[in-house]
């Protein structure tokens, strides 16, 4: 077969980036500069803002100019993906066949790395994806390289991030101008009352400018028009725009817009969603590139074919008109039978089938993936079958990862599951990041960029020439008005309807208590948005919500609320790791709570401002606010908040390098914990004690206690403390010269880990474990199973390399000795788990 490009390949011209890259970026020059300083140092950067904020457009503008460098751009859309999917991706994109054709492609990392390395891209990763998965790419792929990431999330991380916030009112106008084609000065007033309604972000601003345009109205028109959409909108002021632009289609354009998003992300090639919607591919094209110019859909190309993409807001405004008008369903269906007759369709072995099902595989993996969450794996397995008959397609093109993934999807309904996020400290160069810095200047070739930007033709709405479109909807009146508007909100999750809908709601409620200036009404409404955020786990935009509360107690000048409301930011900073802020929240929380006479609030911020200082490593900080606060509860009688400030308390004390101190405070605690039922502290408890008295290097005694917490997380089901005592467990066993119950304990933590899938618990628990069990050398056989079942996990650990290393010239010693050798019956997983058959029984 001939030679091909793959649509993921690197890109060396604007014009074939996955997004539109706009003609001229407003009100964004120190945004510009400050992040092309970043990377021009090679340092990774993460953009993050609400959707429609315009991060996109920021990481566009600055793709093109390094599409014009020798290493071109590697844009990937991302949602959730693991490292494996990432290294898979870029192995495709550079035609890397090795990467495409194997069942592991961690083992491919370091290939990856030598050609990221040799073409030195920019590397875009733009969508939703986990801080683990990051910091793994970065550390073993692209350290030392140009990276961007685009989020609607802020993720803490080892990389500079920057919030793209919505623009000031002068430049909202001028964007508008921009995309409207008016000429300065005119309507001046009009216009920026439209930008107030549209809350100056970038995407309302541009659809309704291309949309005025398209329908030849003026400014004051538009204004008229979207007064009672704003109204209906509430909070959601980021749709009012699309509301009103969508309104003035016909219903061919609308039945098209909608169409498009009925397919499971949003995106599809014209030739798929012709078939979908049953009409010809020349008519679809004609009328969707209108859809592009109104930026109501971006349009792009794969393998020279159309291809086009719903941007976020508009995706999940089409889902919720076609769901509220019982639409969705139903051509959720007609889309997965069209998808799997697309597959079974261009099946022969030749260059344009070939690129038409690999432009298509999205869509085929996000049918699979729909298919196995509706209980519908017989889809899974005909998709399966009919990528395996297209010839020699997976191979060549290289999917069989993707293949792989596919096939896992059969009963199972989260078949890729994200790595955990954990702590990362970001470096000292990163710290000032973000701040107004008047020496950046944006570089000169961003000004020099051409004006790409096609001139914009103006369309009649009344025009025939798309009638049969028509038909692709019936009844699509039941969504051109903006009644669902409440269902979706600006910050949309996609999570389960019902609690969307019960946030849009109270946005809504919201909105209109503040028209109504009803302050307390809008603390009512507050308060149960910032439950439902924090019910759904929202803890930064509860952080968000409950400023906003005190904000209003403030302008009342209500103490009491103030500081009851600091008291729970203050908390909230903590639970986020947001230290500093939770230090500034409590401490004006003490002052209120002192002036106002109240020890119980006051108890509870004191050891609120421990935890935050415990936090950034300030033990004699946190030993002096958890005191504070243990005077105040001993004075109150309050015995269960003096329990627990005692249980932080031991641990200050312990990182403040007095174990024997903390060993007095815990046992206190203990005695306490133990009066009041509370098994689940008194566990945690013993095996601080077990932390103490290995500090002291009494390890007989350690042993024991980590022994008696172990019992109790067992007891109380708490898995993920009963791994921390295990291995804490076997570690004081292994101090104390208790070489056999030590490997039986880190067997058993490992068996935890193997549950639990966490490849960094495996691979440490595997080094601990082989370490010492190497120190016998008639486990070798036992030793070179467990470890190269961790290099699976981590190929390139430098602590596996070292016992491969060793386990070589044991072996050749063990030869010469005639060393005879523990038998080796069964995997890794099956070694750890008879332990744990132990601890069970």
């Amino acid at each position: 077969m001939s030679d091909f490009t793959p649509h993921e390949a690197p890109i060396h011209e604007a014009a074939q980036l996955p997004v539109p890259v706009p003609p001229r970026l407003v009100g964004r020059d120190s945004a510009l500069a400050q992040v092309y300083t970043q990377l021009k140092e090679n340092h990774p950067v993460l953009l993050h803002g609400p959707s429609g904020v315009g991060k996109t457009a920021l990481a566009a503008t600055l793709a093109s100019a390094y599409a014009q460098q020798p290493g071109g751009v590697l844009w990937l859309k991302v949602d959730e993906p693991r490292l494996e999917e990432l290294l898979v991706r870029i192995g495709r994109a550079y035609q890397i066949s090795e990467i495409g054709t194997t069942e592991n492609p961690l083992s491919m990392i370091g290939a990856i790395e030598n050609v990221l390395r040799s073409n030195k891209p920019l590397i875009v990763l733009d969508g939703t994806i986990n801080a683990d998965v990051i910091s793994r790419f970065i550390s073993r792929c692209v350290h030392d390289l140009p990276l961007l990431i685009a989020s609607e999330r802020h993720i803490e991380g080892s990389w500079a991030a920057l919030e793209i916030q919505k623009l000031e009112r002068d430049d909202a106008a001028a964007l508008f101008r921009q995309e409207s084609r008016l000429a300065s000065g005119d309507h001046q007033e009009d216009i920026g009352t439209l930008v107030d309604l549209l809350d100056h972000m970038p995407f309302g601003i541009v659809v309704s400018a291309r949309s005025m345009a398209a329908n030849k109205q003026l400014p004051e028109e538009l204004v008229v028009a979207m007064r009672p959409v704003a109204q209906a909108a509430g909070d959601n002021k980021s749709l009012i725009g699309l509301t009103a632009a969508f309104g003035k289609l016909n219903g061919a354009l609308q039945g098209l817009l909608l169409m498009l998003g009925a397919f499971f992300e949003g995106r599809a090639s014209a030739q798929l969603l012709s078939t979908v919607g049953g009409a010809p591919a020349d008519s679809v094209q004609q009328a969707i590139n209108i859809l592009a110019q109104l930026y109501l859909v971006e349009r792009t190309h794969r393998y020279d074919f159309p291809y086009y993409t719903l941007h976020p807001l508009t995706f999940s405004f089409a889902q919720t008109g076609l769901r509220r008008s019982n639409k969705l369903e139903g051509l959720h269906q007609k889309v997965r039978d069209t998808v799997l007759e697309y597959v079974r369709l261009y099946n022969d072995p030749t260059v344009t089938h070939y690129n038409r099902l690999a432009a298509e595989m999205d869509n085929i993996t996000a049918t699979a993936r729909w298919a196995a969450e509706n209980g519908q794996s017989e889809v899974v397995n005909d998709l399966v079958m009919a990528l395996t008959q297209a010839g020699d397609f997976v191979k060549e093109r290289g999917y069989l990862y993707d293949l792989l993934q596919l096939r896992s999807l059969t009963g199972s309904a989260s078949p890729f599951p994200a790595y955990p996020p954990e702590e990362i400290e970001a470096p000292d160069f990163l710290s000032e990041f973000g701040d107004e810095d008047e020496d950046i200047e944006v570089p000169d070739f961003l000004h020099e960029m051409e004006d790409g930007d096609e001139d914009f033709d103006d369309f009649d709405e009344d025009d025939d020439e798309f009638d049969e479109l028509e038909a692709m909807l019936e009844d699509d009146e039941d969504v051109d008005m903006p009644d669902f508007l409440t269902e979706i909100g600006a910050e949309e999750m996609r999570e389960t309807e019902l609690s969307t809908r019960d946030l849009a709601q109270l946005r809504a409620m919201l909105a209109q208590a503040r028209q109504d200036e009803e302050s307390e009404q809008q603390l009512k409404i507050l308060r149960a948005i910032g439950q439902s955020q924090l019910e759904q786990d929202m803890r930064n935009e509860a952080i968000a919500t409950f400023n906003e509360i005190l904000t209003i107690h403030e302008a009342q000048q209500d103490v009491r609320g103030e500081l009851t409301t600091l008291m729970q930011l203050a908390d909230l900073m903590v639970e986020t790791q947001n230290s500093q802020a939770a230090i500034l929240n409590a401490t004006r929380g003490v002052k209120l709570a002192q002036d106002l006479g109240d020890d119980t609030a006051q108890t509870k911020l004191l050891t609120t401002l421990g935890d935050a200082h415990q936090q950034l490593g300030e033990s004699s900080a946190a030993i002096d606010h958890y005191n504070q606060a243990l005077q105040l509860a001993q004075a109150q009688g309050d015995s269960d908040q003096q329990t627990i400030i005692l249980y932080r308390l031991g641990y200050a004390q312990l990182d403040d390098g007095n174990p024997a101190r903390a060993i007095e405070t815990w046992e206190q605690a203990l005695a306490s914990f133990k009066q009041q039922l509370k098994r689940a502290y008194e566990g945690r408890t013993l095996g601080g004690l077990g932390n103490a008295y290995g500090d002291l290097s009494r390890w007989a005694e350690a042993v024991n206690y980590h022994t008696s917490a172990l019992h109790i997380a067992r007891e109380v089901g708490d898995r993920e403390e009963e791994a921390l005592q295990l291995n804490s467990l076997a570690y004081a066993a292994y101090q104390a010269n208790q070489l056999a119950e030590a490997a039986l304990r880190y067997r058993q933590a490992l068996h935890l880990a193997y549950e639990t899938e966490d490849r960094d618990n495996i691979v440490s628990t595997i080094v601990d474990l082989s370490r010492l069990l190497l120190q016998s050398r008639m486990y070798l056989d036992i030793v070179e199973m467990l470890v190269d079942d961790a290099l699976t996990y981590e190929p390139n650990d430098r602590d596996l390399a070292q016992l491969k290393e060793r386990i070589a010239t044991e072996r050749s010693l063990a030869q010469a000795y005639g060393t005879q050798m523990k038998p080796v019956s069964g995997t890794a997983r099956d070694y750890a788990a008879n332990a744990y058959k132990l601890l069970e029984a």
